[in-house]
């Protein structure tokens, strides 16, 4: 008995051809590598069952006999036919349940600026039609949107504070309750149309018509958040104010910050305690900041510490962040070091890396002692020097996103498991993220894998990293067991185990593999003759407390799958077959 082990090392590897990564993982989805066992990621749940976005004050009309409701806003709705909005916290009204009106629907109809209707009938679960005619008590209309940017951080007396920005509004999550903070005449990505004339494809609705919907890609802004003490501050480019939010108001709006520049691209805070405008006052060049402990104070004098500089090298400044004691500047072809000096200029300048662009400002990532983001065609690090980081996984991610959509691209630090995730949306029509990879950066392995996320922050105010999705829904990570129809798996490439020209015969399986209670997977084998040669299935196989299974198939190369068999976690180990050689037939 030959015993023959095939567990491949880990880690995915998508570039080159199928034989080329003969022996390692080639697919894969909801796994990772720790300390180099395949496992399952952690489960999510959700953080806030309504989906987070522009709210609105609105009461809900009943007609009698009818599954349809008039919703009537206190404010201009600014929505159309077939978007979606959620109706939250309204009482049973008219004789219809509150747990039928309080769901997520799509506008039948907009009668006017501040009504718009509803078909609560669903086919799918119990719906049942007004009983009499009434209006309900105000409550809220939300109108989800996708998160795009997101911060935590403690007030001064310990309590965490989550921060999201999404494409047409800011919320915050403080002491267990939801407030809407969206500045007064705040600009969103939103605010910028897409429908008009010539907004859609050649052919689509009537001539001389403006276009109802629009396939016009339109660039996607950024958040930059920070927090100077307890307050929260935030820009959003397409708005370009500067904005603070305090906690000792939670549900008071947030403000401009007096005297601060105008048209910025980004914000964030020195260690030294001044704020920074970068991108500021609409020169794409320009880096400014308060005076120092007074971020109303912008004016530079010979008795203060606010000024300004220009970036030294050419483009246009993207974003920034702190990495130890400096701020990182990346601008569009590269990256530069603001470091302090103290008298009489306070802050200097430096590049520090070129030729190395962030397809997203949303993929940069901050871990520890680096930052890491993805390129245009390469990912890349610094941590005081930029460096290419050779990637595995490198043409799963560049053949397939959605070029007209890089900018939704988003990065993570899951700093309990030394990864860093990013997400970007793969398929032509694809306008959110909806595929991942993972870099473990301690053992520089590579996951891949499906899953609808939009942004990302690590654990550390809040106990597990917290994400959204493109519905506006917010979850918290890694929160026990994966659930539902979700089953991890992971398929090789071509496992050799003939000889030369000789096939080989299998005929048992010897599985390394730890679970709560047996079987924790399911392993599949297919094989080839030849790498070009038909593929012939040879069945899934199980393993109870007896340590193998029986089998028996030929071949002379074999793919192997491990799949999850139940709602459970589980850590594969060195597969082991018994085999035995056979002759060229």
């Amino acid at each position: 008995m030959a015993l023959i082990p095939i567990t491949p090392p880990a880690g995915i590897v998508k570039n080159g051809t199928d034989y080329t990564n003969k022996g390692r993982w080639v697919d894969g989805n909801l796994v990772r590598f720790e300390n180099g066992y395949l496992k399952p990621i952690g489960g999510w749940d959700l953080l806030k069952q309504e989906p987070v976005g522009r709210v609105l004050s609105g009461t809900v009309s009943t007609t009698t006999s009818s599954f349809i409701i008039t919703i009537t806003t206190t404010t201009n709705h600014n929505l159309a036919v077939g978007d979606t909005v959620s109706l939250v916290g309204f009482a049973t009204t008219g004789g219809m349940p509150d747990t039928q009106i309080n769901q997520t629907y799509t506008i039948a109809s907009v009668p006017s600026a501040t009504t718009f209707t509803i078909n609560t009938y669903q086919a799918a679960v119990y719906s049942i039609a007004a009983t009499s005619s009434k209006t309900s008590s105000a409550s809220s209309v939300v109108q989800p949107s996708t998160p795009i940017a997101m911060y935590a951080y403690n007030d001064n007396n310990g309590n965490p504070v989550l921060a999201v920005g999404t494409r047409n509004n800011v919320s915050v999550y403080y002491n267990e309750t939801w407030y809407d903070i969206t500045p007064s005449n705040f600009i969103t990505d939103d605010a910028v149309g897409s429908t008009g004339f010539g907004a859609a494809d050649f052919g689509e609705e009537d001539f001389g018509d403006a276009r109802a919907s629009s396939t016009l890609s339109f660039p996607n802004d950024s958040f930059s958040f920070d927090n100077w003490g307890e307050e929260l501050v935030f820009c959003f480019a397409a708005d370009g104010k500067l904005y603070r939010w305090q906690p000792s108001a939670p549900a008071t709006i947030a403000s401009a910050i007096s005297n601060a520049p105008v048209d910025n691209i980004a914000t964030v805070v020195s260690n030294e305690r001044h704020l920074f405008a970068l991108g500021s006052g609409g020169d794409p060049r320009k880096i400014a900041w308060s005076e120092r402990e007074d971020n109303t104070n912008w004016t530079s004098l010979a008795r203060n510490t606010a000024g300004d500089i220009q970036i030294p090298t050419g483009g246009q400044i993207l974003y920034g962040l702190k990495y130890k004691s400096d701020i990182i500047v990346f601008t569009d072809i590269g990256i530069n070091r603001v470091y302090y000096l103290g008298a009489p200029f306070t802050y200097g300048i430096a590049e520090a890396g070129t030729n190395c662009k962030a397809i997203s400002v949303r993929s940069i990532v901050q871990a520890g002692d680096f930052v890491a983001w993805l390129g245009e065609n390469a990912v890349f690090a610094y941590d005081g020097t930029v460096k290419e980081i050779p990637c595995e996984v490198h043409d799963y991610i560049y053949n397939e996103i959605s070029e007209p959509y890089r900018k939704s691209c988003w990065g993570g630090h899951n700093q309990n498991f030394n990864e860093i995730w990013w997400g970007f949306p793969s398929g032509a029509n694809q306008t959110t993220p909806n595929k991942y990879v993972i870099w473990n950066y301690r053992d520089n392995t590579w996951s891949i894998g499906e899953l609808d996320r939009s942004c990302w922050v690590d654990q550390g105010a809040f106990d597990k990293p917290i994400a959204g999705d493109s519905s506006g829904f917010i979850y918290e990570h890694e929160s026990g067991v994966l659930t539902g129809e979700l089953d991890p798996f992971c398929q090789s490439g071509p496992l050799e185990i003939g000889q030369g020209d000789k096939l080989a015969q299998v005929n048992q399986i010897i599985p390394d593999e730890e679970a709560n209670a047996l079987p924790g997977v399911t392993i599949s084998f297919t094989g080839k003759f030849t790498p070009l040669g038909s593929e012939t299935n040879f069945g899934s196989f199980t393993f109870d407390t007896d340590g193998y299974t029986d089998a028996r198939f030929s071949a002379r190369q074999v793919k192997m799958k491990v799949t999850r068999s139940s709602q459970q976690d589980f850590q594969v180990g060195q597969i082991r077959l018994d085999v035995k050689a056979r002759g060229k037939r």
